[in-house]
């Protein structure tokens, strides 16, 4: 059995932000109203202790913890530096990745200080121009949040914070979001598309368009930023675009979304609930939910729940059109909740099945295009053609899904 490797605390279950977008709490799950709104030390304690013996068990050498929430700044300083002085004395001969995720409100130099002091990675969540981020990213009173957040950024550049967070707005220019990013000066941020399934579509998507011929409005917001970022000298780490190149490349990567790996990513309540990824409560109310709490299981025990194996299966969980589609390796089927809708449950290909295929025709293109023309020759590559391989998913399949996996799939499906 692969190892779950990312564990997410969500060490707050509030947050001092009301995003419109937010899976948390504006996507329909509410069930986060029933759990303690902190994650109590005895509940970190517990944790570490079964995270030592799954460490041992499995022969596991890295381990990273991510503080999430909510809004983690939520949780206090006195609790991280308990939190980290726990697992770094409990848990032995593991080299550790402690981040934390915010939406940089809070962060202030006493912040910085005590994240710097205990080796805590920080990213800020931004989305772009203020007109735009503070459209989506809002104070529970209305009020945008931009400035507070490009303070933050500003300031956390003198601590070594080197990540932004983004999810992709179609409202806001390739060009002029590119330029924002730029002019904060922090050297690498990633990019997200949209939490949504086909019943919950993201703002301003078609939903009798979805997956229809040249309908590919990700695809093309994307492949424009794809094109300013490799005509800029300095560009910045942009880590979704590495991650395809690295994929066409023929390396073994990925993550939630792309490329053939395991998910390894756990998440632990507030409550010492263990569950999986959380941005997949945006399917529908409560579907993360289980029995398994860290208080009286053992971290393996997630392994038996549904819903997690599928997840951490999901880029070899597939529907037949992922298994006859030649950037299968690369797309991986796309991020599990991107694919779920209540009359199929998880057997569909993802709401972004043509985006992708487009944006990773397009980069793969201009891998090959960039070669020298012997090294084309010697290598066994050709051009991909998005309107081909549409074409290709459309036939009858070859290759058909599992029974017992599709059966996996269906069975988050609402309908009777």
């Amino acid at each position: 059995m692969e190892n779950i490797i990312s564990f997410v605390l969500k060490v707050a279950s509030r947050c001092n932000l009301n995003c419109s977008y937010c899976y948390m709490y504006n996507l329909g799950d509410k069930t986060y109203l029933s759990q303690p709104k902190f994650m109590s030390i005895e509940t970190i304690i517990v944790f570490a202790e079964k995270l030592n013996d799954y460490c041992q068990k499995n022969n596991s050498k890295f381990v990273q913890i991510v503080f999430h929430g909510g809004e983690p700044l939520l949780w206090s300083k006195d609790h991280y530096r308990q939190a980290i002085q726990i697992f770094t004395s409990t848990i032995k001969n593991v080299k550790f990745d402690f981040a934390l995720q915010s939406n940089g409100v809070s962060l202030d130099d006493e912040w910085y200080t005590l994240f710097q002091e205990l080796n805590i990675r920080v990213g800020i969540s931004m989305d772009g121009p203020k007109k735009h981020h503070d459209r989506y990213r809002v104070f529970h009173n209305g009020k945008g949040s931009y400035e507070q957040v490009i303070k933050a950024i500003d300031r956390g550049k003198q601590y070594g914070m080197n990540n932004i967070l983004s999810v992709v707005n179609l409202d806001i220019s390739p060009a002029e979001f590119y330029q924002e990013v730029k002019n904060t000066g922090i050297p690498g941020f990633n990019i997200l598309l949209p939490d949504g399934h086909y019943d919950n579509l993201p703002e301003n998507v078609e939903k009798q368009r979805i997956n229809t011929l040249h309908y590919t409005p990700y695809a093309d917001w994307l492949i424009e930023m794809f094109e300013l970022w490799k005509n800029d000298s300095d560009r910045p780490v942009i880590r979704f675009f590495q991650t395809i190149i690295e994929l066409i490349m023929g390396e073994q990567t990925g993550d939630q979304m792309l490329g053939r790996l395991k998910n390894g990513v756990a998440v632990l309540e507030t409550n010492g609930n263990l569950e999986v990824s959380d941005s997949i409560r945006a399917c529908y109310e409560g579907i993360t939910r289980n029995d398994i709490n860290i208080h009286t299981h053992a971290i393996e025990a997630l392994h038996e729940d549904r819903l997690f194996d599928v997840f951490f299966n999901s880029h070899n969980m597939v529907n037949d059109k992922c298994l006859n589609c030649s950037i299968y390796d690369i797309c991986g089927g796309g991020f599990l909740g991107n694919r779920y809708s209540n009359d199929k449950g998880f057997d569909n290909p993802t709401i972004y099945c043509h985006d992708m295929i487009k944006l990773v025709s397009h980069i793969q293109n201009d891998i090959i295009n960039s070669l020298p023309e012997e090294v084309y020759a010697s290598l066994d590559a050709s051009e991909a053609n998005y309107e081909e391989i549409v074409d290709e998913i459309n036939e009858e399949v070859v290759v058909k899904t599992d029974g017992e996996i599709r059966n996996k799939l269906k069975s988050f499906s609402l309908v009777c």
